[in-house]
C-alpha cells in the first residue's frame, strides 16, 4: 500500500479490519437482495453509494461496495452481449469508444508533435497501460450500469428513484446525528471511525465549530453534502419542509462548499427559470448565473476576509466562512487560483488548468483517461502534493466532473457526453426535466457520476418499453 494512504487508515487494527471487510459484505448483501427481487437495481446502486465510507484500502481507496457491484454488473452485461441477449445502441456505442479515440489521438500527439508529459522513474509502460486500467476499472462498469438501467426500465421510474433518495437521506441524517453525539460524548476516534467517520474529519482545528465534519456512511463529507443537496428539492416538492430543514442543517455540518454551491444552483434553477425552458438551456443559464455570483464574491473577497478576521472566534462565522475564504487566500501560495471567480483546489484542479493552459491543443483530445498522473511535477505545489498525486490520493478524482471529462477525454467528447446525458423523453414531467438540469449543474461541482447516469436514463426512457427482439417501442 502507498504510504500516503495512512491518512485514511485507522490506527486501531480491529477497526481497520472491520472497515476493509465491509465493502464485500455490503456488496454481497445488496446483490443477494437484488437478485431475489427485493430491491431494484437503482436501490442496489444507491445503497452501495451511501456506504462508501468503508473501503478496502489494502487494495486502494476506490475499492468499495459500489466498485464491486459495478464490476459484477459489467461481467453480467458482457456475458449477455456476447451471447446475443443484449444490444448496444448506436449513440451509446460511440460513447463506448470515445476514450479509445481520445487516447489514440494523445499517443499520436506525443509521437509526432510534442510530448508534454513527465514519466516517473522514466518508465513509459504505465503511460500506455494507465488508460486501459481506467477503462476496465471505472468506465466500463459505469457504462454497464447504464445498460442495466435501460434494460430494466419497465420496472423503474423517477417516482421510485425519488422515494429511494428520500429514504436514504433520512437514514443518513440519523447516522450523522449519531456520529455527532458519539464523538461529542465519548471523544473516541476509534469508535467514530467504526461508525464511518475518518480521523482526518475529527481534527478540532480545521473541521468547523463542532470539531468534526459529518459524512454519515458516504465516502467524504463533500459527497454526503452533494447527496443531501440532491434530496432537498425532492422533499420540498412533496412539501415536507421539516425534512428539508433537517437536511439543510446536516448539510451545513459537513462544512463543504459543495453544499452551498448546489443549494445556490437549486434556488437559481427552480425559482428563477421557467419550468418549460429546455433542459440544456436551463443548465447553461444556471451555470452562467453561478459564475456571475462567484465573480461578485471574488470581487468582494477583501470585505469578507475583513469581516471574518474581525469575528473569527464566533462559531457562525467559522461555520460559514472559514473554509470558503481559505480557498481565496493567496498569502501563503502567492498564486491566484481563481478562474471565473471560482477558487480551484490547488492540489487538484489548478495544476490541470495550468497544464492545459500551456498545452492548449490537448483541450481538443484531452490528455487521456487516467493520465493526470503524468502531468509534470512543476505544476504541483510541493513534493508531498506531487507524491500524493502519484499515489492516486485525491488528486486523480476531480470533483468538477464536466471539467474532468474535458481534461481526460477532450472537448469533442464533452459535447457528446453533454448531448446524450441531457436528453429527455416525451413523457418526462416539467419537474423531472428541471431535476435533470439540476443534477447536470451539480455534476459540474460534485462527483456524482452515478446520479447523473440514473437520472438521465430515467428521464430519457420515461415511457419506453422493449419488445422480445430487443427493439424499442413507445407505449
Amino acid at each position: 500500500m502507498e504510504t500516503g494512504y495512512s491518512i485514511l487508515q485507522s490506527s486501531n487494527l480491529f477497526v481497520e479490519c472491520f472497515r476493509e471487510s465491509m465493502p464485500l459484505v455490503i456488496a454481497m448483501i445488496l446483490l443477494y437482495q437484488y437478485y431475489n427481487k427485493r430491491i431494484s437495481i437503482i436501490d442496489t446502486l444507491l445503497y452501495a453509494f451511501a456506504s462508501e465510507a468503508y473501503t478496502m484500502l489494502v487494495i486502494g481507496p476506490t475499492f468499495n461496495a459500489t466498485f464491486f457491484i459495478g464490476i459484477f454488473i459489467f461481467l453480467e452485461q458482457a456475458h449477455q452481449l456476447f451471447t446475443g441477449r443484449q444490444y448496444i445502441r448506436k449513440e451509446y456505442f460511440f460513447l463506448l469508444i470515445l476514450p479509445l479515440l481520445s487516447n489514440i489521438v494523445v499517443f499520436l500527439i506525443t509521437q509526432f508533435y510534442k510530448d508534454p508529459f513527465s514519466y516517473p522513474g522514466g518508465k513509459l509502460f504505465p503511460f500506455y497501460t494507465k488508460p486501459i486500467y481506467f477503462y476496465l476499472k471505472t468506465y466500463l462498469p459505469l457504462f454497464a450500469i447504464g445498460a442495466k438501467i435501460v434494460q430494466e426500465r419497465e420496472q423503474l421510474s423517477f417516482e421510485k428513484f425519488s422515494r429511494s433518495i428520500k429514504k436514504i437521506a433520512i437514514i443518513s441524517c440519523i447516522i450523522a446525528i449519531i456520529q455527532i453525539a458519539v464523538q461529542l460524548i465519548f471523544h473516541n476516534v476509534e469508535l467514530s471511525e467504526f461508525l464511518g467517520l475518518q480521523s482526518r474529519y475529527l481534527q478540532q482545528e480545521i473541521n468547523g465549530p463542532l470539531g468534526l465534519r459529518v459524512q454519515a456512511l458516504f465516502s467524504e463529507p463533500k459527497i454526503f453534502s452533494a447527496f443531501l443537496s440532491l434530496a432537498i428539492p425532492l422533499f420540498i416538492k412533496d412539501r415536507n419542509y421539516m425534512a428539508a430543514t433537517v437536511m439543510s442543517v446536516v448539510g451545513i455540518l459537513t462544512s463543504s462548499q459543495t453544499f452551498w454551491i448546489n443549494i445556490l444552483a437549486a434556488g437559481l434553477l427552480f425559482l428563477c427559470l421557467p419550468k418549460l425552458l429546455p433542459v440544456r438551456l436551463k443548465i447553461i443559464s444556471t451555470l452562467g448565473m453561478i459564475v456571475g455570483v462567484f465573480l461578485a464574491i471574488s470581487a468582494s473577497k477583501e470585505y469578507f476576509l475583513k469581516q471574518y478576521m474581525a469575528n473569527r472566534n464566533q462559531p457562525i462565522y467559522r461555520l460559514l466562512l472559514e473554509r470558503s475564504l481559505y480557498r481565496y487566500d493567496n498569502e501563503v501560495w502567492r498564486k491566484s487560483n481563481v478562474i471565473l471567480g471560482i477558487p480551484l483546489q490547488r492540489d487538484m484542479e489548478l495544476p490541470i488548468v495550468d497544464f492545459l493552459r500551456n498545452e492548449p491543443y490537448l483541450v481538443i483530445s484531452g490528455y487521456g483517461a487516467g493520465n493526470s498522473t503524468f502531468i509534470p511535477p512543476s505544476y504541483f505545489f510541493g513534493q508531498a502534493n506531487y507524491q500524493n498525486k502519484l499515489a492516486g490520493i485525491g488528486g486523480q478524482n476531480l470533483n468538477m466532473r464536466w471539467f474532468f471529462i474535458l481534461a481526460e477525454f477532450g472537448a469533442v467528447s464533452l459535447v457528446f457526453f453533454f448531448l446524450i446525458l441531457t436528453r429527455t423523453g416525451q413523457g418526462a414531467s416539467p419537474f423531472q426535466r428541471s431535476y435533470l438540469a439540476y443534477v447536470a449543474v451539480c455534476f459540474f461541482f460534485s462527483q456524482i457520476d452515478l446520479f447523473l447516469i440514473i437520472v438521465a436514463l430515467l428521464c430519457a426512457y420515461n415511457n419506453e418499453s422493449v419488445n422480445e427482439n430487443g427493439h424499442e417501442q413507445n407505449t
